[in-house]
C-alpha cells in the first residue's frame, strides 16, 4: 500500500529527528559516523499481508533490512509469552509477588530489577502486564515454569533459539523484528499464526500471472485465549505503559505492549483489529538512546496510525465463545455479587478458569477485609 508505505517512511523520519534533538549527541558514541536507526513494520494480522516495512533510516547510507535481518533484544514485548503460558492456571486477578528475590539465571545469582518506583508487596497478574513489572513477571515465570514459558513461545515459531532461563521471562533474547510482529498477529487473528507477505502476484509485460502467493495461516492458540491476551494488553494502553496513546489523537481501541531493554532500546507493538504495527528504534550497536519507557517509539506509532485512517475501522475487538465476564470491586478483587462495592469493574476469564467467588481476590489483607465487612454489616 504505497499511501501506507510513505506514512511508514515519514513518521520515522520525523521521530528519529525528534529524538535526536533531545540526545546528548547526534551519533552512537561508539561509533561516531553511525547515526540513530529505526525500523518499522505494518501488518494485516488475519492475513500476514505486509501493507508497509521499513528497514532503516536512508536506503542510500544503508541497505540493511533492520526488520528482517536484524535480531534485536525482545525486552518486555516479550513477556507475553510468560502470560500466554500462564492461562491455563492463572487468571487476571492472580496474586503475583513484586518483591525482590534472588533467582539462578545460567547459573549465576540474578536479582530482576523493576523500571518503576512500584512498591507493592503483590500485584495483580493484568497489573503486573499493563505496568510491565518486572519482579512480578518473574514471579508468574517461576509459578508457571520457565519449560513451559519455553514450549509456549516456540509455537510462534522464533527461528532464535530459546533457553528455560529466568531472565527470558523479560525478554533476554535476540529476534528478528518482523518474528516478534508476526507473533503478535496471533491476539488479534483470534488464534491463527500468518505468514508474512510481502507480494501477492507478479505479473509479466502482458498481465500474465507469473507468479502467485496464497495466505498460509495455523492456528495455535485458541480464540478465547487470544482474546484474552488482547484485553490484558488493552490495559497497557489504558492504564499502562502506553497510557500516552490518548494524548496524541488515538482514540480508537489499540492493544499492545512497549519493549525497552536494558539499554534503553525502545520498541512499541500495538494493534487494532484491522492492522498491526511494530516501531523498534535504537543505535545498530545496541548503545543507549537514553529514552524510557514508550518515549522513542509509541510516537511514531502514534503519528503513523493517524496517517492510514482508510486502514483503520476503529471497531473493537470481537469477544468470542468460551470467554465469562464478572464484576469486581476493584478495591479488593473480589466479586460483587451482592451489589455493595462503591467501585466495581469488568473482569474476563476463560470459562473453565472462572474463580470461585472467595478466591476473586488478590490484595493480601482482603479476606479479612471482607470478613470485617460482612462483620459490620451482621452486627447492624
Amino acid at each position: 500500500d504505497t499511501q501506507v508505505q510513505e506514512a511508514a517512511e515519514t513518521a520515522l523520519e520525523r521521530g528519529l529527528a525528534r529524538i535526536e534533538a533531545g540526545l546528548p549527541g547526534t551519533f552512537d558514541p561508539a561509533t561516531p559516523r553511525a547515526p540513530l536507526q529505526g525500523a518499522d513494520i505494518v501488518m494485516k494480522p488475519q492475513t500476514g499481508a505486509v501493507l508497509a516495512m521499513v528497514g532503516g533510516r536512508d536506503y542510500r547510507l544503508s541497505q540493511f533490512n533492520r526488520v528482517v535481518r536484524a535480531r534485536r533484544q525482545a525486552g518486555s514485548t516479550f513477556k507475553v509469552f510468560t502470560y500466554l503460558a500462564s492461562l491455563e492456571t492463572h487468571t487476571p486477578i492472580s496474586a503475583l509477588s513484586n518483591r525482590a528475590r534472588t533467582y539462578t539465571d545460567n547459573g549465576k545469582p540474578w536479582q530482576p530489577p523493576n523500571d518503576s518506583a512500584l512498591d507493592t508487596p503483590e500485584i495483580s497478574l493484568r497489573e503486573a502486564l499493563a505496568k510491565s513489572v518486572n519482579r512480578a513477571t518473574v514471579d508468574l515465570a517461576m509459578q508457571v515454569g520457565m519449560e513451559k514459558v519455553v514450549q509456549t513461545a516456540k509455537l510462534f515459531d522464533f527461528s532464535t533459539p530459546l533457553e528455560p532461563y529466568p531472565s527470558l521471562s523479560l525478554g533476554a533474547v535476540d529476534v528478528a523484528p518482523i518474528e516478534l510482529a508476526r507473533a503478535y498477529c496471533v491476539f488479534p487473528a483470534a488464534g491463527l499464526l500468518p505468514v508474512p507477505i510481502g507480494l501477492r502476484d507478479v505479473y509479466d509485460e502482458n498481465s500474465q500471472p507469473l507468479e502467485r502467493c496464497h495466505m498460509q495461516v495455523r492456528r495455535i492458540i485458541p480464540p478465547n485465549r487470544a482474546f484474552l491476551m488482547t484485553s490484558l494488553l488493552r490495559s497497557a494502553v489504558l492504564q499502562g505503559t502506553a497510557r500516552g496513546l490518548a494524548n496524541r489523537g488515538i482514540h480508537f481501541p489499540v492493544a499492545g505492549k512497549t519493549g525497552t531493554t536494558n539499554n534503553s532500546r525502545d520498541a512499541w507493538l500495538g494493534y487494532t483489529p484491522d492492522i498491526l504495527i511494530l516501531v523498534w528504534v535504537g543505535y545498530d550497536s545496541g548503545a543507549s538512546i537514553h529514552a524510557s519507557g514508550a518515549g522513542a517509539a509509541l510516537p511514531i506509532w502514534a503519528e503513523l496510525a493517524r496517517a492510514i485512517p482508510h486502514q483503520i475501522t476503529g471497531g473493537d475487538f470481537g469477544i468470542p465463545p468460551g470467554i465469562e465476564e464478572r464484576i469486581i470491586c476493584s478495591r479488593d478483587g473480589f466479586a460483587d455479587s451482592e451489589g455493595t462495592c462503591p467501585e466495581t469493574m469488568p473482569e474476563w476469564f476463560l470459562e473453565e478458569n472462572v474463580p470461585e467467588d472467595s478466591a476473586l481476590f488478590y490484595h493480601p489483607d482482603s479476606v479479612f477485609k471482607r470478613l470485617m465487612q460482612k462483620f459490620k454489616g451482621t452486627s447492624r
